[in-house]
């Protein structure tokens, strides 16, 4: 894993001050398309770090247009079949296109795969097969922790998805109240203390996300809906950087120009390439992404500054 990175000089090690980046995306000519990106703006690798790629399970609605990552009981075994193909697929061409500094690859756990220790097991010994090297699953339950704990005791390595779950079928923003942000923060000291290895934070309000994440014992973090912070890194995906989603969506991507029903005539190798290449830039220049803004006080946001996220009980 590619986080922390430091700098050989000299004079001792250089902390590494680019943006970490995970890239959600699903197919081998995307993975050509952030080659191209990163080959056509040789300053991109100033400003940020393509740490991974994560073969998302919101294939489910995207490439495939269904309303949401929810599998049928029937349809579960099925998918999974289909993400462990795509992941050998982009964990092939990454290893071609990224010989030296390959971002690692992440297999994200779809709907139904991670239901039990031993379903999870098996699931994640597939995804590791094919070539992920990390395995991503969101906490959605108290009983995930638990199935984290098996995962890293049997030597997978775990990636925690945090606050808005998509499998979780819950709506809404996360850490809007003091008892919100304290109760993620108890969440992360867990998947932290069960082995996972770093996290992802949805939907997350940016104070709440900044005072979990701008911390030297933090967990690796990238954050998606959440906002900026100063160490933390952004969870961005290909397919939003090139469709505006069919609803106002004043916190998505500002480089989508396409709407769905352009699919695949606007979503070639050459278009991905300069779509993501523009978000990576605003990235790195810290004007995306934005954040709504938050529904915590004054005494609240003191309160937050003066909390152990990652020692307290």
């Amino acid at each position: 894993m590619s986080m922390p990175y430091f700098d050989m000089n000299p004079f001792g090690p250089v902390a590494d001050s680019r943006r970490p980046i995970k890239l959600n995306l699903y197919r081998d000519y995307e993975v050509d398309a952030v080659a191209q990106a990163i080959g056509d703006n040789p300053l991109l690798p100033i400003g940020v770090r393509i740490d991974c790629l994560m073969v998302s399970d919101s294939y489910l609605m995207t490439h495939l247009g269904r309303s949401s990552t929810k599998l049928g009981e029937g349809e579960q075994g099925l998918f999974l079949e289909i993400m462990t193909a795509l992941v050998r697929d982009v964990a092939h061409r990454a290893k071609r296109l990224f010989p030296s500094d390959r971002p690692y690859i992440v297999g994200d756990m779809p709907d139904g795969s991670a239901a039990t220790a031993e379903t999870a097991l098996r699931s994640a010994d597939r995804m590791r097969a094919a070539g992920a090297d990390v395995i991503k699953l969101e906490v959605h339950s108290p009983a995930v922790i638990g199935i984290i704990d098996r995962l890293a005791h049997e030597g997978f390595r775990v990636m925690a998805h945090l606050g808005y779950t998509p499998q979780g079928a819950e709506s809404g923003r996360i850490g809007g109240s003091l008892d919100g942000a304290y109760a993620l923060f108890a969440t992360a000291r867990r998947v932290r203390d069960s082995g996972a290895e770093s996290i992802v934070l949805e939907k997350v309000d940016e104070f709440v996300h900044r005072a979990l994440v701008d911390r030297p014992e933090a967990l690796p973090s990238y954050a998606i809906f959440s906002g900026k912070s100063e160490t933390g890194g952004q969870s961005l995906n290909i397919w939003d950087a090139v469709f505006r989603p069919g609803f106002p969506a004043r916190y998505f991507p500002p480089t989508a120009q396409a709407t769905t029903d352009a699919f695949p005539s606007a979503y070639s190798a050459e278009i991905v390439s300069l779509r993501i290449a523009e978000l990576l830039k605003l990235t790195a220049a810290g004007e995306f992404p934005l954040s709504p803004p938050t529904t915590l006080t004054a005494e609240d946001l003191c309160a937050l500054a003066a909390s152990d996220p990652w020692g307290e009980s």
